[in-house]
């Protein structure tokens, strides 16, 4: 198999600022010119890519991560068409499908129905094809009882729904998916992923940009990294998200919160977090059916009557596991300046293997206020031997039934 996307050496370039592409635009800043109110001619141009390489072959899924900002939307709209290049080159064989803005390339005064037509003609599809598959569209997107209202009166998920649905069904080359899928319900987007994944078994390119990791490691072989418009990492999928999340969360920075700030004074500074064995010896991988202590230190810089502790832990990349919090077991801890060391102790760590991480949170009960917040930057690795898969790893005992307990029954007469 060969390659059916080719991105080399990619460069896009866009300006800061104002960007003249009206004749009322071009005369009302001659006019502010001549009015004296205009500093000169500055360069505000930035690459938002920059020497992008990467090349996806038939059939498989790539992945594209990174922060805000990172070139990734305007990758897509590079391989799309919407923008062209400044630099390098772009190519993609065979048929393309692109979901990459909710509402893009649908008409708002036009129905649902009209929309699918008008969507299917542009992808390339004949109104044989639209008709033959036409069903499954208004099948797959669950609107049924909407198809013949304009979409202009669609919420953003319905939009989402009708787009992504018409582009699945386009029996595309290359599918292109940007972050849109996020604006519908967990039922629409789990039934997206089923079909995404359908279709890459079934040959179709596809490139998912998102920032959910769990969903992109479940659908993507490979994934690439951006960062500053820049090629950061591109490999095997997990290595990707282990090079993403070592960039992003050990970067230290305070959260706000509305409702419980962090505090400024920096009262106490959370200093490390230990996982420990039965023995109290370093864990750095941890059996889920055995016991495991968490130790917390942290330096106290004034007398803290009620301080909780609160320890966070997630799958690398997933979403929050679990959060427990001292306060809410009943225990809050008197404090005075100095060094001080707490101990969570728990009977069992039963999540399957991988990776995770825990974050530490300390709180002042009295005025309650976050004096520190770490990122989620302790690591545990968990192994549990091939015992479960999913999330969890549970103890499970298996034993056959004695034939005299199992309870014959008869067949009824006359049953076929």
């Amino acid at each position: 198999m060969g390659a059916v996307v080719r991105f080399n050496h990619v460069g896009k370039k866009f300006c800061r600022g104002e960007v003249h592409d009206s004749l009322r635009d071009l005369l009302s800043s001659s006019i502010r010119r001549l009015c004296g109110r205009h500093n000169g001619r500055v360069d505000n141009s930035f690459w938002a890519l920059r020497d992008v390489c990467f090349e996806v072959e038939e059939g498989q899924a790539l992945g594209i991560i990174g922060p805000n900002g990172a070139g990734k939307s305007t990758a897509l709209k590079l391989l799309s068409g919407i923008l062209r290049c400044d630099e390098g080159t772009i190519e993609v064989e065979g048929r393309l499908a692109a979901l990459i803005e909710v509402g893009a390339g649908m008409h708002g005064d036009l129905t649902g129905l009209e929309n699918i037509y008008l969507n299917g003609a542009v992808m390339g599809m004949t109104r044989q094809e639209i008709n033959s598959k036409l069903d499954d569209i208004i099948a797959f997107s669950g609107l049924e009882s909407f198809i013949h209202t304009p979409v202009k009166r669609f919420s953003t998920g319905m939009q989402a729904r009708l787009g992504f649905s018409t582009a699945a069904h386009v029996s595309p080359d290359v599918l292109l998916v940007d972050e849109v899928l996020s604006v519908g319900d967990a039922a629409f987007r789990h039934r997206c992923e089923q079909r995404m994944t359908e279709m890459v078994r079934n040959g179709t390119t596809l490139i998912f940009v998102t920032h959910n990791l769990e969903q992109m490691r479940r659908v993507c072989d490979r994934a690439l990294v951006l960062d500053s418009g820049r090629c950061a990492h591109l490999g095997a999928t997990e290595s990707a998200v282990e090079h993403y999340l070592d960039a992003t969360m050990n970067v230290v920075g305070a959260i706000e919160y509305t409702d419980q700030p962090i505090d400024k004074n920096r009262v106490a500074e959370v200093i490390d977090l230990q996982y420990l064995g039965d023995g109290n010896e370093p864990l750095t991988c941890a059996d889920p059916r055995k016991p495991v202590r968490v130790e917390v230190s942290f330096e106290v810089r004034r007398h803290v009557p009620r301080l909780g502790v609160e320890v966070n832990i997630r799958q690398m990349g997933g979403e929050l596991l679990v959060s427990m919090a001292s306060s809410r077991s009943g225990v809050e801890y008197e404090v005075r300046p100095g060094i001080t060391k707490v101990v969570m102790d728990l009977p069992a760590f039963p999540v399957a293997s991988g990776t995770y991480s825990a974050q530490v949170r300390l709180m002042d009960l009295d005025s309650c206020r976050f004096v520190d917040e770490t990122p989620y930057k302790y690591r545990l690795q968990v192994d549990d031997n091939g015992l479960t898969t999913g999330m969890l790893s549970l103890v499970n005992d298996w034993s056959p039934v004695p034939q005299r307990e199992i309870e014959q029954t008869p067949v009824a007469a006359g049953a076929a």
